[in-house]
């Protein structure tokens, strides 16, 4: 994210000739090639317990045996590339943070101005689905817990993070524990990896597994530390999306409104099923409390939630009783 809109919104194993070595996490037991091998044959994300040496770098935030990213305009002809500027999604180029872009894999998603932020990227190789999220920095393990859930149910197989820029190393100390927390408390059995910029500020790019940057032109220049989006900006926000969910989906009638919304904006699909499935669930919820017909069944199902879904439900619940008292009276 960048600094000066913060306050705007209430490996696998590198493998060389001579030696492996794991990704920039620590493992709990003694890295002999034999149970480094073990480890990653396995890929269980249950290995790794910490994060090791994190610092400011050339250009980003690096920690021990984190990758430098690759070109992603060098792996392809501009045949393909030209192919690739249509069909791919870029978040907002102001470095708001708590944005998300979910496609298939062979659809580029990118984001820009990470700072103080960071970058988790997940793929399936099964569903051929990947998820890009621009992380805020103090985003908990909760939130990413929540994100991994609900944005990516499908689970993955690939987990790559990426620390902003090296300016704000200390910020990410904060953010990287909670994020590897999150992956390790998925349950998922994954390969996790760990990368960080070579040029200043650039685009970041998830394409098919891995992680990519494109070189921003305007900070290579000196022009300015604008971001860029090479392809075309859905400026999706997770907390957005999920807030306006939980306040104007509180009648079933709405909730079939937010739907056709949603799908007016033409979002990816993997996107509208990401809607869908939150708005299912919260459905099950509001059919639960249009069901009463008096104040005791009403409040039964008070007594039956918790004190996030007594927030969440607010208005759905004082619809229902408005409806139940105008009954009486009738």
């Amino acid at each position: 994210m960048k600094i000066t809109n913060q306050y705007s919104y209430i490996k696998p194993s590198i493998t060389n000739n001579n030696y492996h070595y794991t990704p920039s996490f620590g493992i709990s037991f003694k890295k002999s090639k034999l149970l480094t091998d073990i480890f990653l044959r396995s890929s269980s994300i249950t290995g790794v317990t910490k994060i090791k040496n994190l610092h400011a770098g050339e250009f980003g935030t690096e920690c021990k045996y984190s990758r430098p990213l690759e070109n992603f305009e060098e792996q392809f002809g501009l045949k393909k590339l030209r192919e690739l500027y249509k069909k791919g999604f870029s978040t907002n180029t102001e470095g708001w943070a708590d944005c998300f872009l979910k496609s298939s894999a062979d659809t580029p998603l990118s984001t820009s101005s990470v700072y103080d932020c960071s970058v988790l990227y997940l793929f399936n190789k099964n569903t051929n689905t990947h998820l890009l999220y621009h992380s805020y920095y103090e985003a908990n393990k909760d939130s990413f817990e929540f994100l991994i859930k609900n944005f990516m149910p499908e689970g993955f197989t690939k987990a790559d993070i990426l620390p902003g820029d090296r300016k704000w190393y200390m910020r990410h100390w904060e953010t990287l524990p909670q994020m590897l927390k999150a992956l390790k408390a998925s349950g998922q059995k994954a390969e996790i990896d760990v990368h960080h910029y070579s040029s200043q500020l650039p685009e970041i790019v998830g394409y098919n597994g891995k992680l990519y940057e494109i070189v921003n032109r305007r900070t290579a220049l000196g022009l300015s530390d604008k971001g860029q989006a090479s392809f075309r900006v859905c400026d999706l926000r997770v907390n957005s999306l999920v807030g306006e969910i939980d306040f104007n989906a509180c009648t079933t009638k709405k909730i079939a409104l937010q739907r056709k919304r949603f799908a007016a904006e033409k979002y990816d699909p993997e996107v509208i099923k990401i809607l869908n499935n939150l708005l299912d669930k919260h459905e099950g919820k509001v059919k639960q409390i249009e069901v009463c017909n008096t104040p005791e069944e009403l409040d039964a199902v008070i007594k039956s939630f918790n004190a996030s879904e007594l927030y969440k439900f607010a208005r759905a619940l004082g619809i229902q009783k408005q409806k139940i008292l105008a009954q009486k009276v009738s």
